[in-house]
C-alpha cells in the first residue's frame, strides 16, 4: 500500500430526504433539484482520485450543500460550512427560510464531523506521508468564486503558495515545498498532454490560479498533523460534457490513470 491519503470532500450529490423535502418547497422538480446538486458538486471526483493503492479514501457521503467540508466548521458567509445556494446564487430554500441552530448542528454532527474524524483518524496514525485533496472545477469562474467568468486552467495545483508554488510573505506556510508542486504541475502537464490538448482549453496545469487551497489543505499540512499534501482540482472539461453533465467516453478513466502515476511519483520524489 502506498503511504497516501486521498480526500473527496464534494464528489457527493446525495442528499438525505428530510432536507431535500425542505428543499423542494420552492417549487423546483426533483429531477431538476438533484441534477443542479449534481452539478455543483464535483462530480466523478470518488472516481478519479481513486487511486486503489492508497493506503486511506475518504470520500464524502452527502453534497457540500448539506454541509461543505472543505469549510471550517463555524465558517458563516454566502460560501461557508452551510450553503443556502448555489455558485450562481440560486436558493436552494423557500423564501423565508431560516436555519436553525439545530438543524446547523445536526447537519455538522451527522456529516461533517465524521469525516474529519477520518482524516485524523488517518493522519494519527503516522504511516500517511502525503495527502491529495481531489476537486473538480466548473470551465468558467462562476458567480460566486475568485475569477467570475473568467477561463481556467486545465488543473490547478494548489499548495497556498505563489504561482510557482513559492511561499506568500505573510501568508503562511505552503502545504508542500516548491520544487514539489512544481513538479506535480509538470507530471501532470505530461501524463494528460493529449487529454488536454483535446479539450481545446487554453492553458495547462498552473500552480495556486484560481486557487491556493483549502480549509482541509491548510488543517492537515501544519500542525498538530503537519503531513504535505496538495489540492488538486481537475477542469470539468476534461472529462464532462457540461450541458449534459454526461461523462466524455474514457476521459475519466484517463485522468484517474494519470492520478495513480502521479501518486507514485510524489511518494517516489519524497526525501
Amino acid at each position: 500500500m502506498l503511504p497516501l491519503l486521498v480526500s473527496t470532500p464534494h464528489c457527493s450529490g446525495h442528499v438525505p430526504y428530510w432536507l431535500l423535502a425542505r428543499m423542494l418547497q420552492t417549487g423546483e422538480g426533483e429531477t431538476a433539484l438533484k441534477r443542479r446538486l449534481f452539478k455543483e458538486g464535483d462530480p466523478f471526483t470518488d472516481v478519479i482520485f481513486n487511486i486503489p493503492d492508497a493506503e486511506v479514501i475518504v470520500n464524502a457521503p452527502a453534497s457540500r450543500f448539506v454541509a461543505d467540508l472543505n469549510r471550517e466548521r463555524s465558517e458563516g458567509g454566502e460560501n461557508g460550512v452551510i450553503k443556502l445556494t448555489d455558485f450562481e446564487r440560486r436558493a436552494f430554500f423557500p423564501t423565508g427560510y431560516a436555519l436553525s441552530d439545530s438543524e446547523r448542528e445536526t447537519r455538522l454532527s451527522l456529516y461533517y464531523d465524521p469525516y474529519h474524524a477520518a482524516l485524523e483518524k488517518a493522519l494519527a496514525s503516522k504511516r500517511i506521508r502525503f495527502f491529495l485533496d481531489g476537486h473538480s472545477m466548473v470551465s468558467h469562474g462562476p458567480a460566486i468564486g475568485p475569477d467570475q467568468g473568467a477561463p481556467r486552467p486545465a488543473l490547478c495545483i494548489a499548495n497556498f503558495g505563489d504561482e510557482d508554488g513559492d511561499p506568500v510573505p505573510g501568508a503562511g506556510p505552503v502545504s508542500c515545498p516548491a520544487p514539489l508542486a512544481q513538479g506535480i504541475r509538470d507530471q501532470l502537464a505530461k501524463s494528460l498532454k493529449p487529454l488536454i490538448a483535446s479539450a481545446g482549453l487554453p492553458e495547462g496545469p498552473a500552480l495556486n490560479r484560481p486557487f491556493d487551497g483549502g480549509h482541509i489543505l491548510r488543517k492537515y499540512s501544519r500542525a498538530p498533523f503537519a503531513v504535505p499534501g496538495v489540492m488538486i482540482e481537475v477542469n470539468r472539461a476534461l472529462y464532462l460534457d457540461e450541458s449534459t453533465l454526461e461523462p466524455i467516453p474514457g476521459k475519466v478513466e484517463a485522468l484517474a490513470k494519470a492520478m495513480g502515476r502521479l501518486a507514485g511519483w510524489i511518494l517516489e520524489t519524497l526525501p
